[in-house]
């Protein structure tokens, strides 16, 4: 069986490797989701409705621990704001689910057919709808976290340094206790015409992250890597900086030269992982976080100890 298994995994990852050097990278994720599903299924409901529009679904991966309610990873997937579905990503999902969370991936608009900054807003609405229901999935609504992966990493680092997305869905950015960024553009000027066309030239400020960060913003963990040729590290760093600069949490990791901006992704799963895991150093981050007492806890304790 074991044999078996070895060769699946080694036909997998070829197959794999051929598919995005011809940037087929919707087949590449297709074999990957389908192999992962037949060897090691997860428990998923998908397609819910968290808003009015077609689009405004998400899917919701109940954590493998049922005893008790599992902190809540939500996922927003990249794809340069034109492509990508939540469906693609059943292996993020997997990979932290055996870790014990409840994974929520959401859909959000894409260019051409929304313009920035509907798919922010889009992400907003998704965790609003978390914050209501996801108690009724085997999820703490006191334990959300927000993970994304190139733009959907900007999504989430722009929901939690700009106040007003969360604000006008009636949260506030307390909600989140932690936020993992992979290879994000936080802070790039677009200079494609499509990039252009999807943001607006008069908004080049609007949808930098590091230029809303005021302080009290949630934990960041900042993940990049010196082999990503699509988006620069300076993101990394300009959004780092300024949270440090106003004493807000931090931590980067800059993965090395071997590491690009597809592989960083790959690397949530333990399949890809090697000597660099990815989805183990945000484990890390957010269980640190999670072993911490909430505010309300502290609040409380505090009312105890009063005389």
């Amino acid at each position: 069986m074991l044999k078996i298994l070895l060769i699946i995994l080694l036909g997998l990852a070829i197959w794999l490797g051929v598919c995005w050097y011809q940037d087929s990278r919707a087949t590449a994720l297709s074999i990957l989701n389908t192999a992962l599903k037949l060897l090691q299924p997860t428990d998923v409901v998908k397609d819910i409705p968290f808003a009015q529009q077609p689009w405004q679904t998400l899917d919701v991966y109940s954590s493998s621990i049922k005893d008790k309610p599992a902190p809540v990873l939500v996922f927003i997937h990249g794809g340069g704001w034109n492509w990508g579905s939540k469906d693609m990503y059943y292996f993020v999902a997997q990979a932290f689910v055996k870790r014990g969370y409840t994974v929520v991936v959401p859909n959000y608009i894409k260019y051409p057919a929304g313009r920035f900054p509907a798919f922010i807003e889009d992400g907003a609405q998704a965790l609003a709808w978390v914050k209501a229901n996801i108690v009724h999935y085997q999820g703490d609504p006191q334990q959300i976290f927000l993970a994304g992966h190139s733009t959907g990493a900007h999504t989430g680092a722009l929901l939690l340094t700009d106040q007003h997305y969360l604000a006008e869905v009636g949260l506030s950015r307390s909600v989140i206790r932690g936020f993992a960024g992979i290879a994000g553009p936080y802070a790039f000027t677009p200079d494609s015409p499509e990039y252009i066309a999807t943001f607006g030239s008069d908004n080049f400020n609007n949808m930098k992250a590091n230029l809303h960060v005021v302080g009290g913003e949630p934990p960041m963990l900042l993940l990049h890597a010196k082999g990503d040729s699509t988006v620069g590290q300076f993101n990394q760093q300009q959004l780092a900086d300024a949270m440090a600069l106003k004493q807000s949490p931090v931590e980067t990791i800059l993965y090395g030269e071997n590491i690009d901006h597809t592989s960083i992704l790959l690397k949530l799963h333990p399949w890809f992982a090697g000597d660099v895991n990815v989805g183990q150093d945000i484990d890390r981050y957010f269980q640190q976080i999670i072993a911490q007492p909430l505010a309300s806890e502290l609040t409380l304790h505090s009312q105890d100890s009063a005389p």
